[in-house]
C-alpha cells in the first residue's frame, strides 16, 4: 500500500485529505509544519507528499525546493485559487502537481494516483534502509553504531556520529541544511548554519585523508552536504588487472622491507 504525507498546518484541511487519501485505499501519515515534513520526507519516504504553499516553519516555496534538490517524492502543491503565477513558481521549482484549496478532495486523490503511477513507472522498488554504510575505505554499521576506516575503529562523540548518520542514511544524496540541523540539534536551531560546519571540520578531521581537499564529506554549497558514494577497495581492485611480479633471482637474496601501520589517535571534541 503507497504512503501519502499530508503536510499541512491547517488541521481542516489536513483532516479532509487524510479522510480522503484513506478511502483510496492510501496509508497516510502526517506533518503539521515544514521542519516536519522534511523530517518525514527523509526518514519515512512516502510514496508521493501533499503539501501546503501556506505551511507553518518554512515557506512553502523553499520547501518544495529542498525537497526537489535532495530526492525524488512525487510532490502535489496545495495553493489559494486565483494565484496562476505561485502555481508556474511551484512547478518550476519542481512540484509534479498543483491543485486549489477549492478543489474537491475527489480531485486532489486524482492527482495524487496519476502521480505516484509516473513516479512507480520512473523507479520499479522503493529505496530500503541501510544498517551496513559502505563508501570508500569508510565503513558505519548504523545498528551497531561503529565507524571504522580501514579497518579501525573511529571514535567520535555522540553529536559527531548523529550528523554522519543523518548523512550515512542518504548516501550519495544531498541533505539539506534544515535538515540536518533539525534532526541532530532539534526545530530550535534550523538557522544556526555555524554547527554545522564546525562539526562538518570535527568529522572531516577524523574521516578525510586530508580535510583541505574532503572527498567523503561534500559541501552542496548553499544547500547542504552530502556523504559522498566512493567506490569501495574490492570493486576498485576487482577492475584493476593484477601485474605480475618479476621473478627474483635465485643468486642473491634480497631482504623483505617491512612495512609499520601506524594509528592516529582520534581528535578531542
Amino acid at each position: 500500500m503507497a504512503v501519502i504525507a499530508a503536510a499541512v498546518s491547517n488541521d481542516e484541511l489536513r483532516a479532509r485529505l487524510i479522510r480522503a487519501l484513506n478511502a483510496a485505499e492510501y496509508a497516510t501519515t502526517e506533518a503539521l509544519d515544514g521542519l516536519e515534513a522534511l523530517r518525514v520526507a527523509f526518514e519515512q519516504q512516502p510514496d508521493a507528499m501533499v503539501i501546503d504553499v501556506a505551511i507553518d516553519e518554512v515557506d512553502g516555496l523553499e520547501l518544495v525546493r529542498m525537497l526537489r534538490a535532495a530526492s525524488d517524492i512525487p510532490i502535489i502543491a496545495i495553493t489559494p485559487e486565483g494565484n496562476p503565477e505561485l502555481s508556474v513558481q511551484l512547478l518550476d521549482l519542481g512540484a509534479d502537481d498543483v491543485a486549489t484549496y477549492a478543489a474537491p478532495s475527489s480531485e486532489i486523490v486524482a492527482r495524487v494516483r496519476a502521480t505516484v503511477r509516473r513516479a512507480q513507472r520512473r523507479t520499479p522498488s522503493r529505496p530500503t534502509d541501510t544498517v551496513l554504510v559502505q563508501t570508500g575505505d569508510l565503513v558505519i554499521d548504523r545498528e551497531a553504531k561503529i565507524v571504522t576506516k580501514f579497518g579501525a575503529q573511529v571514535s567520535l562523540t555522540r553529536t559527531e556520529y548523529r550528523l554522519l548518520d543523518a548523512l550515512a542514511a542518504r548516501v550519495g544524496q544531498m541533505a539539506p541544511h534544515r535538515f540536518l540541523l533539525s534532526t541532530v540539534w532539534g526545530d530550535a536551531f534550523v538557522d544556526d548554519t555555524h554547527y554545522l560546519r564546525v562539526y562538518i571540520g570535527y568529522l572531516r578531521r577524523k574521516l578525510e585523508d586530508d580535510p583541505k581537499h574532503p572527498q567523503y564529506l561534500i559541501n552542496e554549497w548553499g544547500m547542504g552536504y552530502r556523504l559522498a558514494s566512493l567506490p569501495t577497495p574490492s570493486t576498485e581492485a576487482a577492475a584493476t588487472p593484477a601485474t605480475p611480479e618479476p621473478e627474483r633471482s635465485t643468486s642473491s637474496s634480497e631482504p623483505a622491507e617491512q612495512s609499520g601501520a601506524t594509528s592516529a589517535d582520534s581528535a578531542p571534541e
